[in-house]
């Protein structure tokens, strides 16, 4: 035998550039055959015979190469093991020693706890934990270092083989073998063209064996994503007790979102604009290399951030389809600090500012005189949808997206089974309802979500099955028959995963009548049709062709949909149209109900969202929000983290920027009916008696809500925001209200219930102190206050009885 491998001599990551060491080579014989018809091939564990002793190493001189901090040589692995009784295949382990703790080592947790004990002991106060972009190995780069063209890196200590063999049996206790199911496409030797194939090996050839395979590789990216997790939240703990109070760790995860740094084939073109949609041209997730280096589970790693967001729109791409947004929140309302952020850069300012305004109005910690209206605050919609965090066990090439849909919330199952309960035909997760579940794709179900799924449909909610019907469950067990009972729907597994129908048409029917006909893309995983038998009480919603790929039942007081397919969303058109099949099935099923308000107008945010040129949202709070939408300004400039103003001017000659003014004239949303003319963001909220009592609006003088209009300047003003303080944070003699401008003018603040006298002052250096006085009186139930150009841009405090 002869392997040639790159062997890996050095990273560049937030540690900055470490040295790994080689730690010697394991290899692996065995035998392997073909599953009829497609890209597996059955590799049976117990048929792995080690014969590292016939391994001989060879360096390739003038081969060590690097590109940045990464640095790397080519090797040959070579030997002879004699005939091997049929093994005629290798599989190769290059060990690495890296200067990186265990992280499942018994003594990992004891050593963090001293070194936290050290700081206390020496009487420093931190302030917070350093948190961003976790990543416990690995390199920056995400397309420079595979093999074959795999990313074939692997994280398997001592302690994490322990573990491991602890949780899920003996056998893993020497874990390199099984290394040979993580392999993907290695076929370069093959004179067919399997050489250029994703080849996967799998325990087996029934769908049961190929569908446990996917489970132990979801088993393991789970363990090794969570088992950090849990050593730090545990170390942190500790310092919170010797510390005496909270510390905050408030970032992001991964330092490679997907899609934001997956890999499309766009020869010179530029890449942002095509990283919304899978077609053909698609490449590779990035997934794989975050969930490798145990930091792909954002909402497991909420567990240590306080308030962890994302970074997804970075390098210059502006998350047409609200993904990250829709992402933001819902990592946000699980936090310990119950908001999250959705940070961009790499852009002009011109289109910053215009992306700025989506923040304002989703309320994904963006300006905080926008925030404060809506109580600091994420905002609230009916659909829940199930994060596909199995789709990179699936199928590495994939990542954690099916399809960029920006009007649901997303989790995953763990943290659904462990926050949400089922509550009046609604799932209750942190304080929300959500009167829609659906999965994008989940094909390891546990008992316990198939029956949060049915007690939901049968108490009156809806439940969309997406994507393949699932073989086994979260512990291996056969599940069709469970999942069958749910959805009316029987399904005949086999070993391809679905059928491979690139350029048909899904047509609708039934329940799912009048929504338009959806093409099925590509011959991808994720584009799979899976064919469905309807049951006597079920009806057909969808067909391929001759093939049953939808189902609709009515269970209970509620439905389950069943869709054996991909259903495809995109506001932005990226394609050159725009796709909403998503969202018109959801609103086929009644999940984006309007308030009754108005005969015949749905009035929904979301609806409004998807059919007239705002981004519309609702907060708790009742707050309200609106903002141009920035779907079809296509990305097309540098994504530098600088920005230089002769460069970006420059470039902005040739892009037409979509206008950011906001013009209503009785535009219904939520039972409102609101006429409005300003720009940027609009965000304002109503008090029991149908009083303006919070507002954030730019180039704006007044608003006019269910006939009555507010004036609250003399002229339009840059910009005007005031909120009444939160009751839980009133304190005795302190401000009931919070004003925020830009510009100069008089400003006519409503603050019902408030008695004379009344101070206007804004804040000193010190944060919450007591500043100048403005020019002010009381008059009708409002602050008159003279707002001079000298307090623009500072936070401003109406303080009664002073």
């Amino acid at each position: 035998y002869s392997v040639q491998l790159w062997r890996q001599l050095s990273w560049g990551n937030n540690k900055g550039m470490v040295e790994i060491k080689d730690a010697g080579v394991r290899v692996f014989a065995f035998r392997e055959h073909s599953v009829r018809g497609t890209n597996y091939r059955v590799v049976k564990p117990q048929d792995i015979v080690d014969i590292t002793d016939t391994a001989a190493v060879e360096v390739f001189e003038g081969t060590r190469t690097k590109r940045g901090d990464y640095g790397v040589e080519r090797i040959r692995v070579h030997g002879s093991a004699g005939k091997g009784d049929g093994r005629d295949r290798v599989l190769v382990v290059q060990q690495y020693r890296v200067p990186e703790m265990d992280y499942f080592s018994e003594s990992a947790l004891p050593y963090l706890k001293g070194l936290g004990d050290k700081y206390a002991d020496a009487g420093v106060k931190l302030n917070g934990l350093y948190s961003d972009e976790m990543h416990i190995q690995q390199d920056w780069g995400y397309f420079n270092h595979h093999d074959n063209g795999q990313f074939a890196l692997r994280y398997v200590s001592p302690g994490f083989q322990q573990q491991f063999a602890a949780q899920y049996g003996a056998e893993y206790e020497d874990f390199a073998k099984y290394l040979v199911y993580f392999v993907h496409g290695q076929e370069d030797t093959a004179n067919d063209l399997t050489a250029k194939q994703d080849i996967m090996h799998v325990f087996g050839d029934s769908p049961e064996d190929i569908q446990r395979t996917a489970l132990f590789r979801s088993n393991y990216y789970r363990l090794l994503n969570n088992g950090v997790v849990d050593l730090f939240v545990a170390a942190k703990r500790h310092l919170e007790t010797r510390m005496g109070y909270k510390l905050e760790a408030r970032a992001h995860a991964t330092w490679a979102e997907s899609p934001t740094i997956d890999k499309w084939n766009v020869g010179r073109q530029a890449l942002q604009p095509n990283q919304y949609e899978y077609t053909s041209n698609f490449q590779w997730s990035c997934t794989v290399h975050q969930a490798s280096a145990a930091c792909h589970d954002y909402f497991k790693w909420g567990d240590y951030l306080t308030g962890g967001g994302n970074d997804h729109p970075e390098g210059g791409w502006l998350d047409r389809n609200y993904l990250a947004l829709a992402l933001a929140c819902s990592t946000g309302i699980l936090n310990e600090v119950p908001y999250s952020y959705c940070a961009h850069w790499g852009m002009p300012n011109e289109i910053s500012s215009l992306r700025s305004a989506l923040q304002n109005t989703f309320g994904t910690a963006g300006a905080p005189y926008y925030g404060m209206v809506q109580d600091m605050e994420h905002r609230d919609v009916e659909v829940l949808m199930l994060y596909p965090i199995d789709l990179v066990a699936a199928d590495e090439r994939f990542g954690s997206w099916m399809t960029q849909y920006g009007y649901a919330n997303v989790i995953t199952q763990e943290k659904l089974l462990e926050r949400g309960t089922v509550v009046d035909g609604t799932v209750e997760v942190a304080g929300r309802r959500f009167s829609t579940l659906a999965t994008l794709f989940e094909p390891f179900p546990s008992q316990e979500l198939l029956a949060m799924m049915t007690q939901l449909a049968e108490q009156g909610g809806c439940v969309v099955w997406s994507g393949p019907p699932p073989v086994v469950d979260r512990n291996g067990a056969p599940v069709l028959e469970v999942w069958s009972a749910l959805t009316g729907a029987d399904y005949a597994p086999d070993p391809g995963t679905g059928l491979i129908l690139p350029g048909r048409q899904v047509t609708f029917s039934g329940a799912l009548e009048g929504v338009a006909p959806m093409t099925i893309l590509t011959d991808f995983t994720v584009d799979r049709v899976h064919p469905l038998t309807p049951r006597a009480d079920v009806t057909v919603a969808a067909t391929v062709g001759k093939h049953v790929a939808g189902t609709h039942r009515i269970l209970g007081k509620g439905t389950v949909t069943t869709l054996g397919f991909r259903p495809r969303d995109d506001q932005s058109g990226s394609l050159g149209y725009e796709v909403r099949t998503w969202f018109e099935i959801l609103n086929a099923l009644g999940a984006y109900p309007g308030t009754g308000s108005f005969e015949g107008v749905n009035d929904n945010t979301e609806y409004l969202s998807r059919t007239t040129d705002y981004l519309c949202c609702r907060f708790p709070n009742g707050a309200l929000a609106i903002a141009p939408h920035l779907r079809d300004l296509e990305e097309g400039w540098p994504g530098g983290f600088a920005r230089k103003a002769e460069e970006d001017a420059k470039l902005l000659e040739n892009i037409t920027l979509p206008s950011d003014r906001i013009a209503l004239q009785d535009f219904r949303i939520q039972g409102r009916t609101v006429s409005y003319t300003g720009a940027h963001a609009l965000t304002f909220r109503l008090n029991d008696n149908n009083t303006l009592i919070a507002f954030a609006g730019r180039d704006t003088d007044r608003i006019t809500v269910d006939g009555v209009t507010t004036v609250f300047a003399d002229h339009p003003m840059p910009l005007v925001a005031w909120a009444p303080v939160r009751v839980d944070r009133l304190v005795e003699g302190g401000a009931s209200h919070i004003l925020f401008y830009w510009g100069e003018g008089e400003l006519r603040i409503p603050v019902p219930g408030v008695q004379a006298p009344v101070s206007v002052v804004v804040q000193s250096a010190k944060p919450g102190s007591r500043g100048e006085a403005l020019a002010s009186r009381l008059e009708d139930e409002c602050v008159v206050v003279t707002a001079e150009g000298r307090f623009a841009n500072r936070w401003i405090y109406v303080v009664p009885g002073s």
